[in-house]
């Protein structure tokens, strides 16, 4: 063995051994979950203030008027927990100053834009968040086998469970929410629309979503090798001109080995192609030309461009709870210049705060990103992305709700500002009138996933 060699592996076990350090929680640190932490990790009791309660297991079953589109199977619409809730007291520009402490920046960008108009409404705070008593036992019980390798980093040794309630980084932080609860198998649909500058709302796309997480598939051992953790088909059925164009995506959990892949499927052209530029900072043009793809649900893809930096937990005003919002029809919510603020319920929450700064050499739009995770259910709530003129670029809310038949806290919606632009998204909206959002599937057919039947499921 030459020098060289012994060199590499010894790096490599430093750098084995580094990582090991930072994924393994202390004992003492794994003795307060389902203690002073709730089982996933969050600070079980309330602020000194009392503005944010203890949380005491969350809304765990649906309320007697919940009636959804799909029956037995759940989803859409769902019948809000706080109907006759009013607000606490509104930000407005004209009282900023007094809240902005608790404002992240991409909020107060909306302030300087439009102060005239813009309005953040905030609510008593409602600890909503349920899960399934298996997810908690899984999170507890495997709390020391997870870990992260290599420079992307990939997830290792990890099912079924929330892998690191006591996150020690960033990277470790986005990885809770990459792999958020959610069920192992779901079909829905939802809208889009591009509101521009001039406040004209435009229909960019009403898709057929079908949703597999085998990662959450708690009658398996582990997601099969070689497999994606997660598969989707989103199938789009309106406006006309776009109809019947398909993409599968596929997303792995050894992403230090493998990328994500991608495909499209365009009915003229009859044939699947790969769609490797589905990733990074290429603009999804279901979006209307807004959303990049490592937007989707506040963060998509490799971690390989940014640093992750866990800045610690936060009080933050976020949206949250937000029924009203879930259910608006199109027009209600998507008002000229921002979001209808009567529809948006804020929420003072603690959150994780999670900064993500673009790697020396590496080339992306942004050079910022920051987010804000949810820490009873590891959501991203809300994100704003810094351009390299260090200007406010994307600000992003995702609305989320207790989904309480599943039951499980989630956010899927979101409000996607193009600060250059002055345009925004209005995407994901699966509450809408006529949308289903997403219900319980049993079972998908075992090559659902796979090119060869999207090309044969697109044929028309």
């Amino acid at each position: 063995m030459n020098n060289k060699n012994i060199l590499v592996m010894t790096a490599g076990a430093m750098l084995f051994a580094g990582q090991a350090a930072v994924a393994q929680p202390t004992e003492e640190q794994i003795s307060q979950l389902g203690n002073t932490l709730t089982p996933l990790g969050a600070i079980q009791a309330g602020n000194a203030e009392g503005t944010i309660p203890s949380w005491e297991g969350g809304i765990c079953t649906p309320p007697a008027d919940y009636s959804p589109i799909e029956g037995e199977r759940g989803g859409s619409p769902y019948a809000d927990l706080f109907p006759d809730q009013k607000p606490l007291f509104s930000i407005t520009s004209t009282n900023l100053a007094e809240y902005q402490d608790k404002l992240d920046e991409g909020t107060k960008e909306l302030f300087r834009r439009y102060p005239d108009s813009y309005r953040v409404d905030v609510y008593p705070t409602e600890r909503t968040a349920c899960f399934p008593q298996w997810v908690y036992d899984n999170t507890i019980e495997r709390v020391r086998n997870p870990r992260l390798e290599g420079d992307a980093p990939g997830l290792v040794n990890a099912h079924a469970q929330v892998p690191f309630p006591i996150p020690q980084d960033g990277f470790q932080a986005m990885w809770n929410s990459n792999v958020k609860f959610d069920m192992p198998r779901s079909r829905g649909t939802q809208g889009a629309y591009l509101i521009d500058a001039s406040g004209g709302m435009q229909l960019t796309s009403i898709q057929d979503i079908e949703d597999q997480n085998l990662y959450w598939d708690n009658s398996i051992d582990q997601v099969p090798r070689n497999q994606p953790y997660w598969a989707l088909i989103a199938t789009t059925i309106a406006p006309s001109s776009v109809n019947g164009v398909k993409q599968m995506r596929h997303a792995f959990l050894n992403t230090h080995e493998r990328d994500g892949m991608a495909w499209s499927y365009v009915p003229g052209q009859r044939r699947v192609r790969m769609a490797p530029e589905f990733k990074y900072d290429t603009v999804s043009t279901q979006s209307g030309g807004v959303l990049l793809f490592d937007e989707i649900n506040g963060f998509d893809g490799k971690m390989d461009k940014f640093d992750f930096n866990l800045l610690g937990r936060r009080e933050m005003y976020m949206p949250y709870n937000a029924y009203k919002a879930w259910a608006a029809e199109p027009r209600q919510l998507n008002t000229p210049r921002h979001h209808n603020p009567d529809l948006m319920r804020f929420e003072l929450r603690r959150v994780w705060e999670v900064e993500a700064t673009l790697k020396a050499g590496e080339r992306h739009v942004q050079k910022i990103k920051r987010f804000y995770l949810d820490e009873d259910s590891w959501m991203i709530l809300a994100y704003h992305a810094i351009d390299h003129g260090d200007q406010v670029h994307h600000v992003m809310y995702q609305p989320s709700i207790q989904r309480y038949e599943v039951p499980s806290y989630r956010n899927g919606q979101y409000v996607l500002y193009d600060m250059s632009k002055g345009i925004y998204s209005s995407a994901s909206m699966m509450g809408a009138p006529g949308m289903t959002g997403f219900a319980r599937v049993d079972a998908y057919p075992p090559n659902h996933f796979t090119p060869g039947a999207l090309a044969g499921g697109g044929l028309r």
